[in-house]
């Protein structure tokens, strides 16, 4: 397919916002949860390991089984009708955690948080990959990827607002909200942005033809759903993907980690209310995480241009060193102003290893098997990273670390552990992923 014209872009960067603050909205309702560790301990009556298994597992059983089979569809389907189901499924599903009176009903609408969620990054990829030529790439992911920052913040900072205006909305509406507790009042305002922005992409996206996708006659057109094309993918070049998804995924254990940790440990080690926890960590984290998240794309464009092709690479093992030397400094820093400058300088590097990924797989990986491919990794970060970032580190805290601020050894185990075995793998991929970026290029 030729190059859009100069003037199409502008609509192709409009899109690229709205999947971002779809983006930023997915995260919002994914990790809204970890602020509210203390109500729901209360009102539930569950432990650090309960609460992991909420966090993470709750959500990527479904997320990551769905994964492949939605990467599928995207590679044969229109992909904004998928879009559209799945952002109203994972809004309605996050206001209804507001309804959960036990541990298991919790856990279930948690997963249908993640049945929505799994249409989104498959979707997301693939429509940027068919909106940008391939040079152009790398920054419209590193855009997209901003949209995990602005969630994660928006997380702990709106959780944080919305836990005090639900003090407010009892008193003053007690006809409406008075039988509710503060945090189910936080899932209900997380989860209605969602609908919301489903109506305005239904109003003014529109389904993009593929580029670069092979012309073949409706008698060789695809058949029923197979799983050998992305299985002799990854065996033609299995360091490639194997290393490269492998230390993405470690990397994002110690993400996972922060994601639904940290404000804890603010909270326990620091002696910070959860409502001053949400605000701080938001406030000072979304500037400096939206710079490295667009930042990001643009050092894997400088890097390539300068003749590393593994430059995808590169960028996430840098982030696997900032996990090692500041993500652990941050756990076990003496004072909560240490503990603060380390986590936002952490912070410069966390998006690095997603951008990295979106780039990476899409530069090594044909067009009609790269939603396949991130959904791929989608089961890998849900079953593996978003799973054992959030289950490990309560086990931990509640078996070994077994006192109030053990959640600092807890998280410091799991950074230095997992950033140090991710550094490890790249170092090991690189020769293997400038082979399979060579043989793409032949290939196109």
């Amino acid at each position: 397919m030729t190059a859009p014209a100069p003037s199409r872009y502008g609509y192709a960067w409009y899109v690229v916002a709205l999947l971002t603050l779809a983006y930023a909205l997915a995260i919002l309702d994914r990790v809204s949860i970890s602020l509210l560790i203390v109500p729901l301990q209360k009102s539930l009556h569950i432990n650090d390991t309960q609460f992991g298994l909420l966090q993470g597992m709750a959500f990527s059983i479904v997320y990551s089984v769905l994964g492949l089979p939605m990467g599928m569809l995207v590679d044969r389907w229109r992909r904004v009708p998928i879009l559209l189901i799945g952002l109203t499924v994972w809004s309605i599903a996050t206001a209804a955690c507001s309804l959960a009176d036990t541990f298991w009903h919790l856990f279930a609408a948690r997963m249908m948080v993640g049945v929505g969620e799994a249409a989104l990054v498959p979707v997301a990829t693939s429509l940027i990959a068919d909106l940008f030529l391939p040079g152009m790439r790398p920054k419209a992911y590193g855009v997209f990827t901003t949209g995990s920052t602005f969630g994660t913040a928006a997380a702990l900072g709106l959780s944080g607002l919305f836990l005090g205006w639900a003090d407010g909305l009892i008193a003053g509406m007690p006809g409406l909200f008075g039988h509710m507790q503060p945090w189910q009042i936080v899932f209900i305002l997380c989860g209605a942005p969602g609908v919301v922005l489903a109506l305005v992409c239904l109003l003014t996206v529109r389904e993009p033809p593929r580029r670069d996708a092979p012309v073949v006659a409706e008698a060789d057109a695809p058949g029923p759903f197979s799983l050998r094309p992305i299985v002799g993918l990854i065996a033609s070049r299995p360091m490639a993907y194997g290393g490269f998804l492998l230390g993405s995924v470690l990397n994002l254990v110690c993400v996972y980690a922060i994601v639904g940790w940290f404000p804890a440990l603010f909270i326990r080690v620091h002696d910070w209310t959860a409502a001053a926890t949400g605000k701080m960590l938001g406030l000072v984290s979304l500037p400096v995480s939206i710079f490295a998240a667009v930042n990001s794309g643009w050092v894997i464009v400088w890097l390539a241009r300068r003749g590393h092709s593994d430059a995808p690479v590169l960028v996430a093992g840098t982030c696997a060193a900032s996990m090692v030397v500041l993500g652990t400094a941050a756990c076990l820093a003496p004072t909560a102003t240490i503990a603060l400058v380390f986590y936002v300088l952490n912070a410069l590097f966390v998006n690095w290893n997603t951008s990295a990924v979106y780039a990476g797989l899409a530069q090594i990986t044909p067009n009609h098997l790269r939603a396949q491919m991130m959904s791929v990794h989608t089961i890998l970060s849900g079953l593996v990273a978003l799973t054992a970032g959030n289950a490990i580190v309560g086990f931990l805290s509640d078996y070994v670390f077994a006192w109030k601020a053990g959640i600092a050894w807890s998280l410091g185990v799991v950074f230095f552990g997992c950033g140090l075995a991710s550094m490890a793998v790249f170092a090991a991929v690189r020769p293997h992923f400038r082979a399979a970026s060579a043989a793409q290029v032949q290939e196109d």
